[in-house]
This record gives C-alpha cells, structure tokens and sequence, in this order.
C-alpha cells in the first residue's frame, strides 16, 4: 500500500482523523523547537507528543481516581461545567453508533492548547501512542515540508504556526490547566512513518494541489481562527482520499478520475451517474491493490521464492481482504468531511457546506474573486470534479445526461454558494464567488 498510494491509507484513520494527526505533528514541532516546523523534508521530524488525557476523559465522563479528580477541579459544580464544555469540544465521527471510549475521542483543534496526539490505556493507565492515527496526517506533514516553492512554505508555515501555536484565551487556559494533570507524560518522538512518505508530486496533482490550498486557508487572517481550522481539517483529508483515487486510477491505466457532484435534492441522471462513478472509484481502489499484489507474485514466483509467492496470492484475489480497509478509507473520508452525501446507504458525490467553504478557501487566494462559471471551470480542471452545464459539455458528459440537468444542478450549486455567504449575485446577472463569507 505504502508502494502504490507513498502512505498507509486505513479505515481506521479516515476522515478528520487525517487533519488532526498533521495539526498535532505541526504542535509537536513548535513545541519541540519552532525554528523546525515545516523544515525541509532532510531527515526525519521529531516532535513532542501530549494525550490531553485527563481532559478527554473528563469529556467521555469516565471514572477518574478521587485524587486525580481533587487534584485537577474543584467541586462537583466545577467538574460537570468542565464536562459539559469539554464534550461539546469533541470531534464527531460520522456514522458512530455509540458513546466511544476517550482514548477513540478527540478534542477539535479550535485552539493550540487543544491540539493533542494519539493515547491509549495501557495497563490501567494512558499511554501516549497511535490509536486511530494512521501516517494520513504524516503524509500531509511531509508534503508540506517538501513543498519546493520556499517563500509559499515559509508563508505556510508562519500562518499554521498563529493557528496552532497557544492562544491565551480562556479555553486555552483551561485546556493548558488541565493537560498540566495528565497521567501520560508529554514525550519527544522521532517518526520515521513520516519521513517514509512519498508525496508522489510526479504521478498525482494532489500534493500540489494540497501545499496550494493549505496556503491559502491558513494566510487568510481575516478569517476567524476556528473557521481557518475548520476549513483545514476538511481539505487536508479530502486531498489525501482523492490521490489515493488518482493513483488507482494511474495504476490501472485509467484516464483521471471525473467527479460529478448533484447539488440537487431530488433524484435525476445524474445522480444515478455519481452513484455509479463512486462505486467504481472504490473498485479502482480495490483493482490497483491486488494487480499489485499480482505482479509482486509474478516477480517471486521468477525468483523462485515459492513462500513469497504463495503470500502473495492471498492477496492478489479478487475482493482481497486487503483491499477493504483503504477501500474504506477512501469513502468514509469523503462521508466524514461532506464530500458524499451520507455515511451508508445509496451515496453521490456532493459538498456540503463546511466542505464548500474549505473548497472555495482553498482555490481562491484570500482576497479573490471570480465569476462563477469560470470557477467552474477550475474545478474541472484542476480538480476533475463537473458541477454546471458548460463544463459538462467539455467533458462529453452531455451525450447521454440532458445539458438541462446540470443547468439545474448549476443553479442549485449557485444557491450553496450563496447560503453560506461565498457568492454574490449583481444586477447585470452576473454571480461571483469570493473566499471569504459575506
């Protein structure tokens, strides 16, 4: 897998997950030393990791030991403030079915002082190491260290430091108080996963695509903080679920995929064809993993490794068990961060609105505007991805869906845009779409 898409992609680490594990790398470094964040990719990065522990579980409303609670807060009335604000503090995972432990929750990254690695309980007692973390968030480190445009890196990395560095509010004292009391020591840590990843700059336009949009939603300062956050942990995970889907792709031969996203709310052609595109695309994902597999068998069976190549058989079947995971990954990702319609059931490509917002932050550099079929047209061809009736055309999509059902959908992306404040309509017709809500 580390071969095909240059990082581990695992359903356990899909969605926001991806974002939090690049915004607690980047903490990491600036604590550890802050000359080093987003450093050249020359050797591998080492951080300090925290487990905000005592806040997570606080937030979960697990049984602490009497002494840890004495020593921490003060008062019945003060532990179930504290509870309550903590656990409206807590990242959702979309599709949860039940109240997760607190080593599987974590805090939303609103303030520096919140940001905080992977734990889990070890022998009774929390121990700071991955869980549900899974390289994607090392993955976007290392790309955007590796970004070969030096002043755009340096910009990066000044505008993610004022997001994740402490914010002296009032939240921020209160998780800095309480991140004092916690069981698991902050440690340094040396991670070699991250120096491992290839960002794949010449097979797929996504880790560009990723360094351009990251740029641009962290040195939008006129932005509210939380909402540059927010922005960020749906674009990063998006751009890595889209090159893992690229490199499929590539690998099996296929053109670059096209994603057609239905704006609409009833059903119509295509819907139907965004439903067929993603199922498809997982099957990609799928196909690329065990021709892989295949070829890796080959090559033993050449060498005459009998035991490798029987190994690798497993793998190389249809429907391999190892495909599942990263088939996973891809779809869940785009669920979590809006990019899919729902988590289960009769999916289609979409973007709602917390998605739209980081999509038009992150193309439009702050302060720009543009009328919005030409923005249109940028996402097909910087992205792929057909929303209106002109660029349906372009890409031949109207041979067999009426031009009038992405003139609808147009219309209805239109309305998107507006609702949350990134499209303005004139009265010469004319709509333009600007990065920042109005």
């Amino acid at each position: 897998m580390q071969e095909l898409f240059g990082v581990n992609v695992q359903e356990q680490g899909r969605g926001f997950y991806v974002a939090l594990e690049l915004l607690a790398i980047a903490r990491g470094v600036l604590l550890f030393e802050p000359d080093l964040l987003l450093a050249p990719a020359t050797s591998p990065v080492t951080y300090v990791r925290a487990s905000h522990d005592l806040a997570r579980r606080i937030a979960v409303g697990e049984d602490l030991p009497p002494e840890t609670l004495a020593s921490a807060v003060q008062g019945d009335a003060a532990y179930e403030t504290l509870s309550a604000l903590l656990s409206s503090l807590l990242v959702e995972v979309p599709g949860r079915r039940r109240t997760p432990r607190w080593f599987s929750s974590h805090f939303y990254p609103f303030v520096g002082e919140l940001v905080h690695y992977d734990a889990v309980q070890r022998r009774g007692a929390p121990a700071i190491e991955r869980y549900v973390f899974r390289d994607g968030g090392g993955w976007a480190y290392h790309v955007l260290r590796s970004d070969p445009l030096a002043t755009r890196r340096a910009e990066t990395r000044d505008g993610l430091a004022l997001l994740i560095g402490d914010s002296g509010s009032p939240l921020g004292r209160v998780a800095a108080a309480l991140h004092s009391h916690d069981s698991a020591a902050p440690t340094e840590f040396t991670d070699q996963s991250e120096a491992e990843s290839d960002p794949r700059d010449a097979d797929s336009p996504w880790p560009d695509l990723l360094r351009r949009g990251v740029h641009s939603l962290v040195t939008r300062t006129q932005v509210p903080r939380a909402k540059r956050t927010e922005s960020l942990m749906h674009w990063v995970p998006y751009c890595l679920a889209r090159h893992q889907l690229h490199l499929a792709r590539r690998a099996l031969g296929e053109s670059a995929p096209m994603v057609l996203v239905d704006a609409t709310r009833e059903a119509n052609p295509l819907r139907r064809r965004s439903q067929e595109s993603l199922e498809t695309f997982r099957w990609n994902i799928a196909g690329a993993l065990t021709q892989r597999a295949a070829e890796h068998q080959r090559t033993a069976l050449e060498a005459g490794a009998v035991e490798d190549a029987e190994r690798w058989a497993k793998f190389a079947q249809p429907n391999a068990n190892i495909t599942k995971s990263p088939r996973a990954f891809f779809s869940e990702t785009l669920a979590a961060v809006g990019a899919l319609n729902s988590t289960s059931g009769r999916r289609h490509f979409t973007f709602k609105p917390p998605m739209l917002e980081a999509l038009v932050g992150a193309l439009l550099e702050p302060g720009d505007e543009v009328e919005f079929y030409r923005f249109c047209q940028r996402l097909y061809a910087e992205l792929g991805v057909v929303v209106d009736d002109r660029t349906a055309r372009t890409a031949g999509l109207t041979a067999d869906i009426d031009a009038g059902v992405f003139a609808l959908n147009a219309e209805a992306f239109k309305a998107r845009l507006a609702s949350v404040g990134l499209l303005t309509h004139y009265s010469d017709a004319t709509s333009i779409i600007h990065g920042e809500p109005r």
